[in-house]
């Protein structure tokens, strides 16, 4: 039976009689019971508040985190910091209630022996006739993040395997080429009695020190991929990034005929990036852009607000990547060019996964492609953007 039905009962409580306002009560309460019991049933926490007091708390709340098991029975008017032992929890909870931006967090918990929860807490607004409740959830995902950790340490092994391949063909092709003209060095010297003249023996050592350089750049690549990154963001203005990369590339894409549009919003809150590596992101994407361009074309380099993020496109109307390899082009080693390392775009991946982004990818053959970067807004900056509006 709904509260509503309850209500209207109670609005003409005179022309019912004791047995069936009886009866409504009873069946009211059997109704509050089974809810009560279905909650409690739950493997998600609940801790109700109304105007910062607890007026509901479940058994798994108790479960999932720090918690004064005294008050179980007794919990109704206290305070949330009362019943909820862990500081850094409460001061998430306070700070939730204060800015109602939907955010939610996860923590750590040291539970039974060694043993390790993970947790995430977020708060839903609930508004009835006599206020607005807070439902504090927490939610145990211990188990979604070891399936995660197991997940990574796949796709890792399948990673480690396909750059394993990729490094012994960039690493044969130029020892093969450094063997033969070795092999065809000793011959030239054998058919000329031990002696050959410089620049006949120039002809095949220069193909040697190529093939070294070649070598030595294909390691400076794998290091540069593989090795951490030492990145060093700190909160700046993107716009003097955005300039400094559109004036380098202007020049080489007037030179390959490709049309340069920017788009950048007037006003664009400071992010913390690393200046360096977030330019060398964007310039492996227009590089490659402007290699799907051969017969020149458009590229497009826009920023602006996202919500929460600064949001950058680059597209370009070049020839564009096949469906079944879109899902492949940030693994190390895997390129659709002849020339390519198959490593420029998975710098790129390393570059926005350490500045805490995301980057998606979509293409049409034949139409272009687009790449999408968001990079987090720091919280003083969001603050900052409420208060100017």
């Amino acid at each position: 039976m709904s509260n509503k039905l309850l209500k209207k009962a109670l609005g003409r409580a005179e022309s019912i009689s004791r047995e069936d306002m009886k009866k409504l009560i009873e069946e009211q309460i059997h109704e509050a019971d089974m809810l009560t019991e279905i909650i409690n049933k739950s493997p998600d926490g609940h801790c109700v508040l109304f105007s910062g007091e607890v007026r509901f708390v479940n058994d798994s709340f108790f479960y999932l985190v720090p918690a004064d098991r005294k008050l179980r029975y007794k919990s109704e008017g206290v305070k949330f910091s009362d019943i909820c032992l862990d500081s850094d929890i409460v001061e998430f909870v306070r700070q939730q209630m204060k800015l109602r931006n939907g955010e939610e967090a996860e923590f750590s918990l040291q539970s039974s022996g060694s043993e390790i929860r993970i947790v995430r807490v977020s708060l839903i607004a609930i508004s009835i006739d006599d206020g607005d409740y807070i439902d504090v959830l927490v939610r145990n995902i211990t188990e979604d993040k070891r399936k995660e950790a197991r997940l990574r340490r796949s796709e890792n092994l399948a990673s480690m395997t396909t750059m394993a391949a990729g490094i012994a063909h960039e690493i044969k092709n130029p020892l093969a080429a450094m063997q033969i003209h070795l092999q065809l060095l000793e011959k030239a010297f054998e058919k000329n009695g031990g002696t050959i003249s410089k620049d006949k023996a120039d002809r095949y050592l220069s193909v040697v020190e190529e093939e070294i350089e070649r070598l030595n750049s294909t390691v400076v690549e794998f290091l540069f991929a593989v090795r951490p990154m030492n990145l060093e963001p700190h909160i700046q203005s993107v716009l003097p990034i955005l300039m400094n990369i559109v004036e380098f590339v202007r020049p080489e894409l007037e030179e390959h005929n490709i049309e340069l549009v920017t788009a950048f919003d007037n006003y664009l809150p400071r992010i913390d990036v690393d200046a360096g590596y977030f330019k060398q992101a964007l310039l492996n994407i227009i590089k490659n852009a402007m290699n799907a361009m051969e017969n020149g074309g458009k590229l497009t380099l826009s920023a602006m607000l996202d919500g929460n993020y600064v949001l950058f496109k680059i597209s370009d109307t070049g020839s564009g990547i096949p469906e079944e390899k879109l899902s492949k082009i940030f693994e190390p080693y895997f390129t659709t060019k002849a020339n390519g390392t198959g490593l420029g775009l998975t710098v790129v991946f390393k570059v926005v996964k350490e500045l805490q982004g995301d980057i998606s990818v979509k293409s049409k053959v034949g139409s272009g492609t687009e790449f999408r970067i968001k990079l987090p807004v720091p919280g003083s900056e969001r603050r900052a953007i409420e208060g100017d509006v």
